[in-house]
């Protein structure tokens, strides 16, 4: 009848409501288990290194910030860390806590956007609700949570992530991005950039993505003439990459003059750092031996191959490109910049779980099976953390999904079997957060520099403005302008001139026309020389 809805649209949204309102728990339960381990984190401090980030967004001011976040290729230190520092700081000024919860907001907030591209990449909700577990929250990864000066890492892949899943969600609906998409696109890009160097690979993942999705390569007049557009947006980030590279590698910013920053580029130093890449997320800092890793990564490439899936192969070459802008450092580099390429490695594992499950649901019914099942899954969670407790629990869940496998009917076995998977990663990564034990440590790193900021408080005086100040510190701080970070973020006047005794050079004269001169040890701070106590 005309006006009347028909039966096969209301039974599509009805379907389309379900399946939102899944994936919605699915977040929701995501959000929860990765909150369960952060929240212990709000009662963090501030690390050095935290001064020392606000500090270079504190001395420029806003506008010049502002501006290195539009002139993205400048050799200004990573622009989108001022966009997250100083509302906070001229809020809240140096108190902890809403720094903490920002920081723990935007992980959160990145969450829903790693499920939605697993989902994208995955055919199977249980298989993107797996790798999103895994990335959510690992172990040796805590510090990207609780250490306030690894947010460059937090905004990376919060923007990493966000460009990416709105890119390929427009591409698989198999339209080419318009203008306005494509500057979205664009725009999320830069904002990864200013955040960190990691984001350097996105344009490569998005090219070998447009690569794969291609079909037929052999005939190359038709196969440009048909996807020349779809490899546009692409291709224009990699000019906006070529154009942020000379610019920071040609300017005098911090990480060109930082020797720890400069790459040495060498097979061995490639396969060195990425075989300490792949064991710090299996839970053990033991590297493999090289000639392992190009065993793993064939296999990923092999397994990619034999299974004919687009997305499994992109996570093949995911695992090899994106950490490369950090490969050929030394040190080597590890904890929260491994966050991206963390993605890559889950993704890999739900897939290979969810082939080994789908398998076993297919084969014989026989009690042997059991067997089977136990070794293969025993196998695939003991490998994820590489320990015999690891092990002990994947034999365990082998041993429970192979006699649901006899019981069970093929549909409901693979949803239980997946569900014991889930609940041994969640497991095993509880163990791995109590052994490692690093949160404590960093808890107290926090609190020392909490106690240096008190004791300039407590000082309780407001220089005059273009005052020539001098501190004379012995707190034992790792950098050793942290005094003069402190003081000024605690000030803040930028007309004060600040010295460090020790690292400024200070004339005679100088010295004698010092408004202020100030003591910082670690007992506390005193006023040795002020205008109205001139000489000590």
């Amino acid at each position: 009848m005309n006006g009347t809805p028909d039966y096969k649209s209301f039974i599509s949204i009805s379907r389309s409501s379900r399946e939102t309102l899944i994936d919605l728990a699915c977040v929701t339960a995501l959000m929860g288990y990765f909150l369960h381990f952060a929240v212990p984190s709000l009662r963090g401090g501030f690390s050095q290194d935290e001064m020392m980030n606000m500090y270079f967004y504190w001395h420029p001011g806003i506008l010049r910030c502002l501006g290195a976040n539009i002139c993205f290729w400048t050799d200004f230190y990573r622009p989108a860390g001022a966009l997250y520092y100083l509302p906070l700081y001229h809020l809240f000024s140096l108190n902890p806590e809403p720094y903490r919860i920002l920081q723990v907001g935007i992980v959160a907030a990145s969450i829903p956007i790693v499920y939605w591209l697993s989902r994208l990449f995955a055919a199977s909700r249980s298989v993107a609700f797996l790798a999103a577990l895994v990335v959510s929250y690992h172990a040796d990864l805590a510090n990207l949570v609780f250490r306030g000066a690894l947010i460059y890492d937090v905004l990376c892949g919060l923007f990493y992530f966000s460009a990416l899943a709105y890119y390929i969600q427009i591409r698989e609906q198999g339209s080419n991005l318009r203008p306005v998409q494509m500057a979205v696109f664009l725009l999320l890009y830069i904002f990864a950039l200013n955040a960190k160097e990691m984001a350097v690979t996105l344009p490569v993942i998005a090219l070998v993505y447009e690569v794969l999705k291609w079909p037929r390569l052999g005939d190359w007049k038709l196969f440009l003439r048909q996807n020349w557009r779809s490899a546009i947006p692409p291709l224009i980030a990699g000019v906006l990459t070529a154009i942020y590279i000379y610019g920071k590698l040609h300017g005098s910013g911090p990480l060109v003059q930082a020797e720890v920053y400069r790459p040495h580029y060498s097979w061995h130093t490639f396969l060195e750092s990425n075989a300490q890449f792949v064991s710090e997320l299996r839970f053990h800092h033991r590297p493999i031996v090289a000639a392992a890793l190009l065993l793993l990564w064939s296999a990923v490439f092999i397994y990619a191959l034999l299974r004919r899936d687009r997305s499994l192969q992109l996570m093949a070459f995911w695992v090899v490109l994106v950490p490369l802008p950090i490969a050929f450092i030394r040190p080597i580099r590890g904890g929260a910049c491994l966050w991206l390429l963390l993605f890559g490695w889950a993704t890999v594992f739900a897939r290979l779980a969810s082939d080994v499950i789908a398998i076993i649901s297919k084969g014989s019914t026989s009690i042997g099976r059991g067997v089977g099942v136990g070794a293969t899954m025993g196998a695939i969670v003991g490998a994820t953390a590489s320990r015999a407790r690891g092990a002990a629990i994947g034999a365990a869940i082998g041993a429970a999904i192979g006699v649901s496998a006899a019981k069970l009917p093929p549909r409901k076995f693979r949803a239980f079997a997946m569900a014991l998977l889930v609940f041994g990663v969640a497991i095993i990564t509880q163990w791995e957060n109590q052994r490692l034990g690093r949160i404590p440590g960093i808890f107290e790193r926090g609190q020392i520099t909490l106690h240096a900021i008190e004791s300039f408080r407590s000082l309780d005086i407001h220089p005059m403005s273009g005052s020539n100040i001098l501190l004379k510190s012995t707190f034992p701080f790792k950098n050793g302008w942290t005094p003069l970070f402190i003081a000024s973020l605690v000030w803040n006047d930028h007309s004060l001139r600040i010295y460090v005794d020790g690292k400024n050079e200070v004339s005679p004269q100088q010295l004698a026309n010092m408004n202020y001169v100030v003591s910082f040890t670690e007992s506390g701070a005193r006023i040795l020389r002020s205008p109205e106590s001139p000489h000590p």
